[in-house]
């Protein structure tokens, strides 16, 4: 499908990401103000943190059934609707006197917008799929992907810096996503054009459950879903508890941690873009494989992080920043091609429910490892993580060798 102004479209696809990378990120570097609000330990904030992504799988898996029968567009603005007003929530939780009902209520509304945002991401690359020709989507991969670096760059640290400035109130992150909503909305409706070309493709309307009997199928769909599964897992495990290891382990002040996300975040609006197109000169799989190995070397040094200089923790911060996001790209551009456009949207939420299903179970791996005797006491376990995490991501330098491209649309 041709569209006017494809760079339009990918900057809003991106502002839709943004928005919803920030509401997901903002979490992990306020680890350890949450842990001490709500009187959480570190499992339990594990948990707080899979809320979201344990929702989002169930609505992704929904998703499956319906995303190919509706118009991009509509889908995308219902889905985004509903994340904004689940963002809302997050925003205006009551703070009761009781610690328990607090985290109670916080992850409740967690899983709202879970709901509506799982199935945002399956939306985006599927827009993208279906405008993007192949030989140019790595590009557009990683213009969409910029929206993980403004997210780091932009996003959390004025986030955080409003949450320093309002004496620890972690509300105010969120009254913040909500209010970018709010202008992105209006760009949905009247500056994203109808896509809806996948519906004139389906000449014979395929039954709700074909997407997964397709996948039951098809040994390449199934290796491309254990390849997303154990690439998120590989870097997800690691991330929630970076803050709570920073400031407890390597001695950061809370004031300093919004310098990881601004640092690693702007090494990643440079890397993104040149990966995309080094990923339509040299390859999917290849480009892959570089990213996916540079990453395990920063992932090991985080998780066993002493208290160093603050440029040692930040170059190795922004190592990690760049690796992890840089093998997100050739990897999305490969999913888009093991399914054909008709199939797209469907298959991508299933993609997405099985990305929310790791992110949650790379969470709890996380929790269930990593402990901690008391607030400011250091955080225990954390090596082993970062062992594991590295452990998956060998797993899928593998798999992506073995996955083929079925289309060239």
């Amino acid at each position: 499908m041709q569209v006017k102004n494809e760079t339009l479209l990918l900057f809003i696809l991106a502002a839709v990401q943004f928005t919803n990378i920030v509401d997901f990120m903002i979490m992990m570097p306020m680890g350890d103000i949450l842990q001490r609000a709500l009187e959480i330990t570190p499992f339990k904030f594990s948990v707080l943190v899979s809320a979201y992504p344990v929702a989002a799988f169930v609505s992704s898996l929904f998703g499956v059934f319906f995303l190919d029968k509706f118009d991009r567009k509509k889908a995308l603005l219902f889905a985004y609707s509903g994340f904004i007003l689940g963002t809302l929530s997050s925003a205006i939780v009551p703070n009761t006197a009781s610690a328990e009902v607090n985290y109670a209520l916080f992850i409740g509304t967690r899983l709202l917008t879970g709901l509506f945002g799982g199935i945002l991401g399956a939306l985006v690359m599927s827009i993208v799929g279906d405008v993007i020709p192949l030989e140019r989507r790595g590009r557009a991969m990683g213009l969409v992907a910029t929206a993980f670096s403004l997210a780091a760059i932009l996003g959390v640290p004025l986030g955080l810096a409003l949450v320093n400035a309002f004496d620890g109130n972690w509300h105010i992150p969120f009254y913040m996503v909500s209010s970018l909503g709010t202008v992105v909305i209006p760009l949905i409706i009247f500056k994203v054009p109808s896509i809806r070309e996948h519906l004139d493709r389906q000449i014979q309307k395929p039954h709700p459950f074909e997407t997964i009997r397709v996948a039951a199928k098809s040994k390449n769909q199934q290796l491309a879903l254990l390849f997303v599964l154990m690439l998120v897992i590989g870097h997800f495990s690691i991330i929630p508890f970076i803050t709570p290891y920073m400031i407890n382990n390597v001695g950061l002040t809370q004031n300093q941690i919004p310098f990881i996300y601004l640092i690693g975040g702007a090494c990643t609006v440079i890397s993104s873009p040149l990966i995309g197109r080094m990923v339509d000169r040299f390859g999917r799989k290849r480009m892959f494989t570089i990213m996916a190995s540079i990453s395990m070397v920063p992932a090991l040094l985080i998780t066993n992080l002493w208290p160093v200089s603050l440029w040692v923790v930040f170059t190795i911060t922004g190592a990690f920043f760049i690796a992890v996001s840089g093998r997100m790209i050739p990897a999305n551009t490969l999913i888009t091609a093991v399914v054909r456009p008709e199939n797209r949207g469907g298959f991508m939420s299933l993609n997405s429910s099985f990305t929310s299903l790791a992110t949650g179970i790379a969470s709890m791996i996380g929790g269930s490892i990593v402990v901690q005797a008391g607030p400011g006491e250091p955080l225990e376990g954390y090596m082993w993580v970062g062992i594991i995490g590295v452990g998956f991501t060998l797993v899928t330098v593998i798999l992506a060798r073995w996955l083929k491209e079925t289309n060239t649309i």
